[in-house]
């Protein structure tokens, strides 16, 4: 029987097809991308509602955020082996629903006089819950969709979509915010959200995927196996240190902490200006996902996730020097350089880490990577915060600069990654 490979790519290996060519990319991406911005531009509202609304103060700003980011550490890892159980799909669908719902909670609050830094606190934790969800199945997901031979062009287009939401995200909430209002702004974000349900609809598995058995074993077993996994394994073990050292002092770390401080009133820019560079900047995550491929087909697969994990720190040096007469242009470069080495570098280690995993063991492993490095985005911040407080912002700028360009020593370090030219042939 002849099969389609625009409904089914993962058995169509007589004539490969593009993933721009595949109906359920398409739809993938599309959901992805929508719901990335979504979630950016969410994060970056709630705390300005909770200043012009509340006048909450920094511990509370703070608290709410540390709410946003803490499902990731209490069920990322139940997350993943349920995920292995589960309908991943279907799961990203109820995740971008339950989104939209808890969203919505906000802007009645403010409209009927409620809206209070509790609800703030409950809404972030129930957002925060559904993108673990979202997140991890996200990329577990992809292997099913199109060939194994294809994930790593289609994770150059997903992650181009998620480096531009983290980047670009933030300046975008920044310049909604001076056309409409915080609460308005979150009501778009909850349709955006339901977009992103409706595009998953569209999305057809293939036969493989719904055919496959999952294993019914105890999910403490399940947790353990993916830990285990992770950690045991060279090469994903090294990943998961050099991407951990980085997030603790990267822009959701310690650099975010004091990022704002230092561009506001160290270079004396107005958070119009500071937009505006971000979202010049950001053009670096266009031209990472663009060289990707080129990049690894010249130095090779190791060469470049240890050059690209690196960059965030060079990147640090450039803004740690930085003046109010140049402030504009060292943050561009700052933020091109950057948003360029992340998205290479996440392009890269995504790949990777599906190629050397066996589909059954996806999501355990992407739960268990999520919980390694995400679990030192807090710490990372609160150090950046008080470091910011106590020795000044530029000498933290220093500090974080160095611990950046470190971070690359967990991969400089383990010859499996060094040696590397290409992606590995991928498990079945």
């Amino acid at each position: 029987m002849k099969v389609d490979p625009k409904t089914n790519p993962v058995t169509a290996v007589d004539r490969p097809v593009g993933v721009w060519q595949q109906h359920n990319f398409r739809a993938l991406w599309s959901a992805h991308t929508v719901s990335q911005f979504g979630t950016q531009i969410t994060f970056f509202v709630i705390p300005v509602l909770a200043l012009t609304a509340l006048s909450a103060s920094t511990g509370q700003l703070g608290l709410i955020s540390a709410f946003e980011t803490l499902p990731f550490l209490l069920v990322g890892l139940p997350a993943g082996a349920l995920l292995d159980r589960w309908d991943r799909r279907r799961v990203m669908v109820t995740a971008d629903i339950g989104r939209a719902v808890a969203i919505t909670l906000l802007p009645i609050g403010h409209l009927t006089g409620q809206l209070s830094v509790p609800l703030l606190c409950a809404v972030g934790f129930a957002i925060g819950l559904c993108t673990v969800f979202f997140d991890i199945a996200d990329q577990a997901f992809l292997p099913t969709v199109v060939s194994r031979e294809q994930t790593p062009a289609g994770n150059s287009r997903l992650e181009f979509s998620r480096s531009a939401a983290e980047l670009a995200g933030p300046s975008l909430g920044g310049l909604l915010l001076q056309a409409i209002t915080a609460p308005l702004i979150l009501v778009i974000n909850s349709v955006s959200y339901l977009v992103s349900a409706l595009l998953l609809g569209f999305v057809r598995l293939p036969r493989v995927e719904a055919s496959e058995p999952r294993e019914r074993t105890r999910m403490r077993t399940q947790i353990r196996e993916g830990l285990q996994f992770v950690f045991h394994h060279r090469t994903l073990r090294s990943l998961a240190l050099a991407t951990g050292i980085s997030n603790l002092v990267g822009l959701s770390g310690a650099l975010g902490a004091v990022l704002t401080a230092y561009a506001l009133r160290d270079l004396a820019l107005s958070p119009g200006a500071l937009g505006l560079t971000l979202t010049v900047g950001n053009c670096g995550a266009l031209l990472g996902a663009t060289l990707t491929g080129r990049l690894i087909g010249l130095a090779g697969l190791g060469r470049v996730l240890i050059a690209a994990k690196s960059m965030s720190g060079i990147a640090v040096i450039i803004l740690a020097t930085a003046t109010p007469t140049r402030a504009v242009p060292t943050l561009i470069v700052t933020t091109g350089v950057m948003a360029c080495g992340i998205t290479v570098y996440n392009i890269g280690q995504v790949s990777l880490r599906q190629a050397i995993t066996p589909t059954g063991m996806q999501a355990r492993m992407n739960a268990s990577i999520r919980f390694a490095v995400w679990g030192t985005l807090p710490i990372g911040a609160m150090a950046g915060g008080y470091l910011g407080s106590t020795i000044g912002t530029r000498p933290t700028l220093w500090l974080i600069a160095g611990i950046g360009i470190l971070s690359c020593l967990p991969l400089l370090l383990t010859k499996d990654v060094r040696k590397l030219r290409t992606f590995p042939s991928q498990l079945l």
